[in-house]
């Protein structure tokens, strides 16, 4: 078996370039249809409620107050952390899930926000699911905790406009390299299955003699046809 350099392997491939780009387009155009077609697409709806850590009240402070001091902030971190694994398992809000839907709790970045995040194979449900959880909040809170309380923070979760998975481009991607892959595979199967000899470097690699000219083959169709012309 003749050695193979990588000069060697991008002329094959390069010889070979057309079947690849054809594989490579054909398998992402695959993959995509494949994805938007055949795959049941998620949708997402995301609300958003705050924890907070009350500490005495002052004399000064008043009722409606609503905001976090910087001294509470940390300990409302905390509290989040903890809620978030709480509203996940209490009854109350397993109770508010359609079957068939998923529900995500997490605190953002070590804040003391909680978002709450449905997904399901519908977006309005999903939606009504987020806002139910999100108004359900301080209620729940309240039966669990002391010395604080749940803040629905910010607009109500909105129906989502497009689906969040499956990512059709994604699937493309995926599909354009592993069809390049392939098709560069059976590039250099085709190549060294090929028993033929190439010009130039093939007689060298095989014989070890240098080629110093090559005679072209006047008996080749494109030949005959050029001499058949000039007899005629």
């Amino acid at each position: 078996m003749r050695d193979i350099t990588i000069n060697d392997i991008l002329k094959m491939i390069f010889a070979h370039i057309k079947l690849i780009i054809i594989v490579s387009v054909v398998a992402a155009l695959g993959a995509y249809i494949y994805a938007d077609n055949f795959i049941p697409k998620k949708y997402s709806s995301t609300a958003m409620i705050i924890i907070k850590y009350k500490a005495e009240a002052n004399d000064n402070d008043q009722a409606a107050d609503n905001r976090v001091s910087s001294g509470a902030l940390t300990l409302s971190a905390n509290l989040a952390e903890n809620v978030s694994v709480i509203f996940q398992r209490c009854e109350e809000m397993l109770d508010i899930i359609p079957p068939g839907y998923g529900v995500t709790i997490a605190s953002v970045n070590e804040t003391n926000a909680l978002t709450i995040t449905v997904t399901g194979s519908d977006g309005q449900v999903c939606a009504d699911t987020a806002n139910a959880i999100r108004n359900a909040s301080p209620e729940v809170f309240e039966k669990y905790y002391y010395g604080g309380e749940a803040v629905p923070f910010s607009r109500p979760a909105s129906v989502p406009g497009t689906h969040s998975s499956p990512d059709e481009t994604r699937f493309a991607l995926f599909g354009f390299i592993g069809g390049l892959i392939i098709s560069i595979l059976i590039a250099i199967i085709i190549e060294v299955i090929d028993t033929t000899i190439k010009p130039g470097d093939d007689l060298f690699k095989i014989y070890d003699v240098p080629v110093f000219a090559e005679i072209i083959d006047f008996d080749s169709d494109a030949g005959s046809r050029r001499k058949g012309a000039v007899r005629k």
